[in-house]
């Protein structure tokens, strides 16, 4: 017999920034027992290190739905992705697209949706870096400008999106789903001992990631700052999970050399990942997600960029921005070495109540 839902939810994940905000949903979600949750995975992100591993740490469910989509051109894969969600959606035949943050399938999710007239709910909605080189901010854009609710994590997103002429009506401040899934997983995290098992000293050395377009496409950015890195590593050092694609960027440009500067590991784990960085005198990244996560954890983060989508993490959390113009080992080190880095349960809704938040929000859908 076919239940009765009050409200039909197709959520869409594909990548790995992805399964971070879903974990917290699909748990909040067994108490909403009127809202039928359908998890349909693009296969942005396929293989193990990179997908399959977050759902068995977090607990994810298997999906509802694989895709199964695959192509080694960007616009191809996602063509293909937003056709197979437009088919999908018309055969579960539901009420609302959620996507979350900013990845292709964030993207993919809300195109499809707007083919079949299908509502989008966008988590993450408003942030916004004004630099168009990167694909992540074209993605941000064309989501919140499809969707019909548009959850924020900070204030600064309901600024943007005004100021974009949405409606302040769409827009619902319900904080960092994140963040909550930090809180959730710190029990889990603390029990890791991937820190003991590479023979790590706490707090002395330096968790390092590198993976946007603009810093590892162009062979003379990706040089300066492994050249940057490396001098680092004279001081302190440094623990660099690769990225399979700056692998391959290194790779190609013959830059291994700089490679045994560094203490390489494979893609992580969540709980490993996050217990690395909860142990190291700080993080010098690209990432957007990480910059959020260290600014709870107050561990100092550097951020190679000349922008941030997430302002808050520089006026109330631990993050600093180093423009490749002002790249240098000497700014690295100091704001590594600042000892004032605190905790950051002050900024907003950054807590264990988001999903719940949310989940408020769609009851009012129905």
């Amino acid at each position: 017999m076919r239940r009765n839902y009050k409200l039909r939810v197709a959520l869409v994940v594909g990548a790995r920034p992805n399964f971070m905000k879903a974990a917290p949903l699909l748990i909040q979600a067994k108490k909403f027992p009127e809202i039928k949750f359908t998890l349909i995975h693009t296969d942005q992100h396929y293989d193990y290190k990179m997908s399959k591993v977050f759902f068995d740490e977090l607990g994810i469910p298997e999906p509802d739905i694989h895709l199964g989509v695959k192509s080694d051109f960007h616009s191809e894969k996602l063509g293909r992705m937003a056709k197979a969600l437009e088919k999908a959606f018309r055969e579960q035949k539901t009420d609302l697209v959620m996507v979350l943050g900013d990845t292709n399938s964030t993207l993919a999710g809300a195109i499809g949706a707007s083919a079949v007239g299908q509502k989008v709910a966008h988590v993450e909605a408003g942030l916004r870096s004004y630099d168009r080189r990167m694909p992540e901010e074209i993605n941000r854009v064309v989501v919140d400008h499809l969707s019909c609710l548009l959850l924020t994590s900070e204030k600064s997103g309901e600024e943007h999106l005004v100021a974009e002429g949405v409606s302040p009506t769409k827009i619902k401040f319900v904080g960092n789903l994140m963040i909550e899934n930090l809180i959730n997983s710190l029990p889990k995290i603390k029990q890791c001992e991937i820190v003991s098992q590479k023979k790590l000293l706490n707090k002395e050395y330096v968790v390092t990631t590198i993976h946007r377009q603009e810093n590892v496409d162009d062979p003379k950015i990706l040089n300066r700052i492994l050249k940057t890195l490396k001098d680092v590593s004279m001081n302190i050092k440094i623990v660099m999970p690769l990225h399979p694609g700056t692998r391959k960027k290194i790779i190609d440009f013959g830059f291994t050399k700089y490679l045994k500067y560094f203490t390489c590991l494979d893609p992580l784990g969540y709980f490993e990942f996050i217990k690395l960085v909860k142990c190291s005198a700080g993080v010098i990244t690209d990432s957007g997600g990480i910059q959020e996560e260290t600014s709870y954890l107050g561990i100092t983060c550097c951020t190679i960029r000349d922008n941030t989508e997430r302002p808050v993490t520089l006026t109330q959390g631990t993050n600093k921005l180093f423009p490749l113009v002002n790249l240098n080992t000497e700014s690295l080190l100091a704001h590594i070495n600042n000892k004032n880095g605190r905790k950051s349960p002050l900024i907003p809704f950054w807590d264990a109540g988001v999903s719940l938040r949310i989940f408020n929000e769609l009851q009012k859908l129905y």
